[in-house]
């Protein structure tokens, strides 16, 4: 192995993507899958639709991938999986497929999940050993696979959305950071702020106090926890040390002011102190998160919209 395979191969496990990963291993799963079904079809499934289909929709998945557009490379790759499914030469398969639908049908709410359980959760539907696999009933599993998939393309859009909210965030809490630490240097910040060797402290012991609360929390998560819940959590987790280094200044300030709010009674020109201030600001960051997740979690009035 070269230098530059070892540098790129520690670069991907350093800030690789784990979204990133499983698509390209579904995907490779899939032309694996794609190969053995048409070997077990014959020399003619080279020139059937589905096969061509197939084939196309694997290549704009790759594309899609190489892009890093994770979102469309997985549409395509789960139309190229029911695309398989809807031509494959196995009815057990299709059989199998049918039982997994219906116990994903507890993990899908709202209208999808009926749709699902009226198109396999018939009783004519059922599959025994000896029931033969009709056209009918193998496009009733392919049409539920398509809600299925639906489903998880909303909730994927749900959770860009959040994100993209996030990030948004995430650049106006460091933006004004950085308007902070400017303003210091410059000497254009009150007095607070005054002195740009003590903001810098400031918020490098902020930052360090809400990566120690960031590193526990994630210590005490449960991983089993649903993958929508923890891709945004995943964000969450980089908006924190900013959140730390906010709380960390808004401290700074209050040690600025006694004889305002008369809550401190020691000095805040001493060094140490501001220092663990800052620290202690910015581990709290938790309780901060805590009290925007319990405001997020509060019951809306109105009735449910379609999604």
């Amino acid at each position: 192995m070269t230098l530059g395979t070892e540098t790129r191969a520690l670069l991907r496990r350093v800030f690789g993507s784990p979204d990133y990963d499983r698509l390209s291993g579904e995907i490779a799963q899939t032309w694996i899958d794609l190969d053995r079904q048409v070997q077990a079809a014959g020399p003619g499934a080279l020139t059937e639709p589905w096969t061509r289909a197939a084939y196309r929709l694997l290549l704009q998945a790759e594309s899609d991938l190489r892009a890093r557009r994770l979102h469309e490379g997985w549409n395509a790759l789960l139309a190229a999986q029911r695309a398989l499914l809807a031509s494959s030469p196995e009815p057990a398969s299709v059989k199998r497929a049918a039982i997994i639908l219906r116990r994903e049908v507890d993990k899908i709410s709202g209208w999808r999940a009926k749709a699902i359980a009226d198109l396999i959760g018939d009783p004519r539907v059922k599959f025994s050993k000896k029931e033969e696999l009709t056209y009918a009933k193998r496009m009733r599993v392919i049409e539920a696979m398509c809600i299925r998939d639906d489903q998880n393309r909303t909730m994927y859009l749900k959770i860009a959305l959040r994100r993209q909210h996030l990030f948004h965030l995430f650049l106006l809490v460091w933006l004004g950071i950085g308007l902070c630490l400017l303003l210091s240097f410059l000497h254009l910040a009150p007095p607070p702020l005054a002195s740009a060797r003590q903001v810098a402290v400031v918020v490098l012991f902020g930052v360090l106090g809400a990566t120690v609360s960031v590193a526990q929390s994630l210590m005490a998560t449960d991983v089993s926890a649903k993958i929508p819940a923890q891709q945004i959590g995943s964000f969450l987790v980089w908006m924190r040390p900013g959140i730390g280094a906010a709380a960390a200044l808004i401290a700074l300030a209050l040690l600025q002011a006694p004889e305002v709010f008369k809550i401190f009674n020691w000095t805040s020109s001493n060094p140490a102190v501001v220092a663990i201030v800052a620290f202690a600001a910015g581990y709290s960051e938790r309780f901060i998160i805590g009290a925007i997740e319990r405001i997020s979690q509060t019951p809306k009035s109105g009735g449910p919209g379609k999604d």
